[in-house]
């Protein structure tokens, strides 16, 4: 036991020996307090840059950075002369003078002298004169159908050609037994007069000899003319009473 002991007293004083004569910056008591000084400064340093680079931009004024576009070689504007136009002179319009109305004057138709009369087979009016012949006839018609046939003579008194079978038409109106008879066709040797009645002109002042042909529903009873007056366009009292037997 006590030989133990002192072995290790030799090895605790080895130890110790060791460490007094082991080099300072070996020793713990400095590299602890070294390392914290280290970091001291690196803190501080670290710090410091912080604060500098915080100052160094507040007092330096920002720059703005302006776009340079390249310069291009300027092209000369050419301009043109303009043509200058001949004045034209201004011609000033003259008042405009004032125009009296004059009273509108009325066309009045020519007044009509004789509207119509009919005496002794003679119907005359201030248009036309229609003087009946005796020569009252019946015939056959184009459709073998018996008609009556009456020649006259007209004069045309107005400026304008006149249809003779158009005037008697509107003019003159044959009856028999109450009912107004039609005009028809005629054949054989009566067409011709017929048809120049029908399609002819007159012109006005000349006369011409025509006839009218109408389809007569008995030949034995009478047939009555009658004429218009052609201002009113009413039938004149005055008739013709034609017998047929």
């Amino acid at each position: 036991m006590k030989r133990q002991n002192g072995n290790s007293r030799s090895r605790m004083t080895r130890e110790a020996l060791r460490r007094k004569r082991s080099p300072f910056y070996k020793k713990k008591s400095f590299i602890i307090p070294l390392i914290l000084v280290i970091i001291l400064v690196i803190g501080l340093f670290t710090f410091w840059k912080i604060n500098s680079s915080n100052n160094t931009n507040s007092t330096q004024p920002s720059h703005k950075v302006e776009k340079v576009a390249s310069k291009k070689p300027a092209k000369k504007k050419t301009t043109k002369k303009a043509k200058k136009n001949e004045p034209k002179k201004v011609t000033k319009d003259q008042p405009a003078q004032k125009v009296e109305k004059q009273p509108e004057q009325k066309q009045t138709a020519p007044q009509i002298k004789n509207p119509g009369t009919y005496d002794n087979l003679t119907y005359d009016t201030d248009w036309y004169t229609f003087k009946i012949s005796n020569e009252v006839k019946l015939i056959k018609d184009a459709n073998g159908d018996a008609a009556l046939m009456v020649k006259y003579n007209y004069t045309n008194k107005t400026n304008n050609n006149e249809v003779p079978q158009q005037v008697q038409n509107n003019a003159i109106m044959l009856k028999q037994d109450g009912k107004q008879l039609s005009a028809t066709t005629a054949t054989g040797d009566n067409a011709a007069i017929i048809n120049s009645s029908n399609n002819g002109q007159v012109q006005p002042g000349k006369s011409f000899d025509g006839a009218l042909l109408v389809k007569v529903n008995s030949t034995t009873s009478e047939v009555t003319m009658y004429f218009k007056n052609i201002q009113t366009n009413a039938w004149l009292d005055s008739t013709q009473p034609l017998k047929l037997d």
